[in-house]
């Protein structure tokens, strides 16, 4: 009876060597899931960062560059003086 009892010992633990490296493979592929998600979160955040950067920057930009609107404004409005004054000469005869 010995030597039966000692095969079926065996025989399980051929059986659990399945086990065994099903569970290895679904710690590897967990790790790697982990791994690739920490990336993509790193990536995400430093996506984040690099727009608010953008945003502020782009701010500036437009609060320094609103003069340049208003230099439109005064070149209409000169454009306009202008011509009144032309129309104003001829009406005088000048």
């Amino acid at each position: 009876m010995g030597i039966l009892a000692q095969q079926t010992e065996v025989g399980r633990s051929a059986e659990h060597v399945g086990w065994y490296v099903g569970l290895g493979i679904g710690f590897v592929i967990v790790a790697a899931v982990v791994v690739l998600v920490a990336t993509i979160l790193t990536q995400a955040a430093r996506i984040g960062s690099q727009a608010r950067t953008g945003i502020e920057r782009m701010d500036v930009a437009r609060e320094v560059t609103l003069p340049v609107w208003e230099i439109q404004k005064i070149n209409s409005s000169t454009t306009a003086i202008w011509k009144a004054a032309e129309a104003a000469r001829r009406v005088l005869g000048g």
